[in-house]
């Protein structure tokens, strides 16, 4: 070992503590009261205790506690005690099964085959039940007859509420000898349910509903444990919105367990903070930088630690990233700064970004190069400060609260923000305390080392993984996240492969909620290709649930969300994805018409890139067909609100091409554009159904002539065709349409012979005097002579 080498500190584990000489926040005494109060009940009924807290605030350490303090009870004796997690067999479809199997596994033991047969025969008959004790106690003396009679009926009770089982009479038979037995033994059992929250909504309410209603049995306590704002939101959905009264009336002992305090949490944090740095050797010049008396400090813990470390969990994960980027960065920074930052990256990674963008300017009272030189040093300082200014006090008015912390954040790291924010006359001051040329800090307002507290970070305009995480997995995704924060996320190309990444796989219920909110944002910001980015969040979740057992019920979850949607939008989606169906099932002995209209929507697919749709076709061609017909029905129904924006764009395109070649009747096509009619402005309707019902075949457009008559009216076409030309918006549009489609229904709106077809030499012709027009920008008086 060299002689100077660095002693690095342990990494601290957000672990659950398993014995009391772990507990840090004296919860010893609080469990072994809790301990005596189940061992000393002396009344038969069940009992529900719920036992409920925020994240981090310890409640699998007291169920470890709780466990321990029952063992070494003296009252223990008769008294058995079961361990259920059920969030490890989420997504199974047989948690609530598993929960029953469990009490009669641990019951059990390691009761052989033969007995656990024998036992089978005595839960179906009481017959059997004299003989079959005499032959236990004679036999095996180890095993209880009676417990493992109970776990019997317990694993009983687990098989019919399998989901493959329907025996209801039996299990209530099963349930009601079960019941007996319990009452004839006082067998007192105590289950322990932790991390109820991580469970899905349906999952929740299913355990839920098992505990009251199945597993309701004298002599058996239930102690579950959960945060209960997130298990009373899941059980909105299922409760009208009720889910705090359910959850009274399921939870008969309801305990809060408190956060340990703050002041606890916050002397754990400095304690380790401290012995990170005391482990380096140049610890005496790191913890002048950190002492908890120097103002700087205060300001930055303060607004940038205090605020953001609530729990303990925080804590951890704070010291953590801390130690990663002090053993890296330690000689480059002051140890303040870098918590100050560090924890703003964890906690607030868009102002951690924002700060990284504007480093020139929160830099620039020391920075000669970011100067004027036109000005004066003190006037080009002075005009610094107003912009900087500006810019906090918008920080601070458009967030509101959350605005207003961040400017004190920017403030407590960078005082020239400070001195802006008071007024150019303080900056005097500010500079002569922190600001000398030859100091030997290493602070982050300094332009030479501002840099090196983020060698460690992504680039500039990337996000962070937690973000993403934080989006897909844990926010609320309500109305009030409907924010440009959200839309800043969502509108990054790699998005959709993370939604896939995270919501592939036994997810369902969030990725149906994620769906109806992409659904809203792109309808709230997005003003190119709407629909565009929920499609291909639908297709990367379902392209990554595709590799899993359980995508089928991803894929009746996620399809169903769209039929199901409130959104405008969910109709471009119902749309494409009956046409990718359609064209799966696509089979030769298909009609003529038909054939073309699905070779040229295939055409159309091709100017869309979007990932693959995982239909599975030869596997379920009978279900596609059916879910192929649910999204030709929808798009035959209106049922949102009257006024929509306006959409466009690729999708929409084929929204409109995709209507040919899903209907052949008559009304039904025209009942579809109708609908579709809603979606688009009067301009791009007139374009896009032409663009879907005139074709050029050998040489000629072809159309429905009748039809376009009934949708699109001479006047409609004549606007439609003079914003075309004069409107340079409108034109973006003419990339991904065969404007000769529309050139080809003019052409026939003039003539007195009724026809279905014209020449694409006349078609040819009309093209090119729309581009000279295009080109001159010929009035328009000369273009409604040339029509009608």
């Amino acid at each position: 070992m060299r002689e100077n080498s660095v002693q690095y500190s342990s990494w601290l584990f957000d672990e659950p503590i398993t014995d009391k000489s772990e507990d840090e926040y004296q919860r010893a005494e609080y469990t072994q009261n809790l301990a005596d109060a189940l061992l000393n009940n002396t009344d038969s009924h069940g009992l529900i205790i719920g036992i409920h807290g925020p994240w981090g605030s310890g409640k699998t350490s007291l169920k470890n506690l709780l466990i321990n303090a029952l063992k070494a009870s003296e009252n223990v004796n008769g008294c058995h005690i079961i361990k259920f997690e059920p969030w490890m067999y989420s997504g199974s479809g047989q948690v609530v099964s598993l929960l029953f199997k469990q009490i009669a596994q641990t019951l059990s033991g390691k009761t052989n085959f033969l007995y656990r047969a024998v036992l089978r025969l005595a839960t179906i008959s009481d017959f059997w039940n004299p003989l079959i004790s005499t032959l236990f106690k004679a036999f095996s003396p180890a095993y209880s007859y009676s417990i493992n009679l109970i776990a019997s009926f317990f694993n009983n009770i687990g098989n019919y509420l399998a989901p493959d089982s329907k025996d209801l009479k039996v299990l209530a038979e099963q349930r009601r000898k079960l019941k007996r037995k319990l009452n004839a033994t006082k067998t007192r059992i105590i289950v322990f349910i932790d991390d109820l929250d991580r469970l899905t909504d349906s999952e929740i309410a299913a355990m839920l509903r098992a505990v009251k209603a199945v597993g309701d049995l004298p002599y058996v306590t239930y102690v579950l444990l959960y945060d209960r704002y997130v298990v009373a939101k899941s059980l909105d959905k299922t409760c009208h919105n009720k889910g705090d009264e359910y959850l009274e009336k399921i939870i008969q002992v309801p305990i809060g367990l408190p956060e340990p305090p703050k002041e606890v949490v916050e002397r754990m944090l400095t304690s380790e903070i401290h012995r990170i740095m005391q482990s380096d050797r140049r610890e005496t010049t790191a913890l002048k930088s950190l002492d908890s008396s120097s103002i700087s400090f205060i300001d930055i813990n303060q607004t940038c630690i205090a605020p953001y470390v609530n729990n303990l969990r925080d804590a951890i994960r704070l010291t953590n990233e801390f130690k990663i980027r002090y053993q890296v960065l330690k000689d480059d920074v002051e140890p303040g700064d870098l918590l100050g930052i560090t924890s703003l990256e964890i906690f607030r990674p868009s102002l951690y970004r924002w700060i990284i963008e504007h480093k020139n300017l929160l830099c620039s009272h020391y920075e000669p190069s970011t100067l004027t030189p036109r000005l004066p040093t003190e006037t080009a300082i002075e005009h610094l400060s107003d912009r900087l200014k500006e810019l906090l006090d918008n920080m601070a008015s458009d967030n509101q609260e959350a605005g207003k912390q961040d400017m004190e954040a920017v403030k407590a790291l960078f005082p020239f923000a400070k001195a802006s924010t008071l007024g150019f006359g303080s900056q005097n001051n500010i500079s002569l305390s922190y600001l000398d040329p030859n100091g030997a800090d290493r602070h982050i307002f300094r332009p030479e080392h501002f840099d090196a507290y983020f060698r460690l970070s992504i680039e500039q305009y990337s996000l962070h993984e937690s973000e993403y995480k934080q989006f897909l997995l844990y926010d609320a995704l309500s109305p009030a996240d409907l924010d440009n924060h959200h839309w800043n996320i969502f509108h990054n190309t790699l998005f959709a492969g993370k939604a896939g990444k995270y919501l592939g796989n036994s997810h369902n219920d969030r990725a149906a909620k994620l769906i109806e909110f992409c659904f809203d944002l792109e309808e709230k910001y997005n003003n190119v290709d709407q629909g565009y980015m929920t499609l291909k969040v639908v297709l990367k979740i379902l392209n990554a649930g595709d590799k899993y057992p359980d995508y089928e019920a991803l894929f009746d979850t996620v399809t169903q969300q769209i039929l199901n949607s409130e959104s405008p939008l969910s109709l471009l989606l119902c749309a494409y994805l009956a046409s990718i169906i359609r064209i799966e099932l696509w089979t030769e002995n298909s009609d003529k018409k038909t054939d073309k209209q699905i070779e040229y929507l295939s055409s159309k697919l091709q100017y869309i890139s979007t990932p693959a749709f995982p239909v599975r076709a030869k596997e379920s061609k009978n279900n596609l067909n059916i879910l192929c017909s649910k999204f030709r029905d929808r798009l035959k129904i209106w049922k949102f609100k009257s006024s929509v924006k306006p959409l466009s764009g690729k999708v929409v395109s084929i929204y409109a091409n995709s209507i040919p070649a899903l209907f052949s009747k008559y009304d039904e096509l025209y009942k579809a554009f109708i609908v579709f009619s809603h979606v688009v402005d009067k301009a791009h309707f007139v374009m896009f159904t032409l663009d879907a019902l005139v074709h050029k075949i050998d040489g000629d457009y072809i159309m429905n002539f009748p039809l376009l008559q009934q949708l699109v009216s001479a006047d409609a076409y004549q606007v439609a065709i003079t914003k075309l030309i004069y409107d340079v918006s409108l034109r973006n549009d003419i990339s991904i349409i065969d404007i000769g489609s529309i050139a080809a229904y003019g052409i026939l709106l003039k003539s007195d012979t009724p026809a279905n077809s014209v020449s694409a030499k006349k078609v040819d012709l009309v093209l090119k005097e729309w581009k000279k027009q295009m080109k001159t920008n010929s009035d328009t008086d000369q273009l409604e002579t040339y029509y009608l």
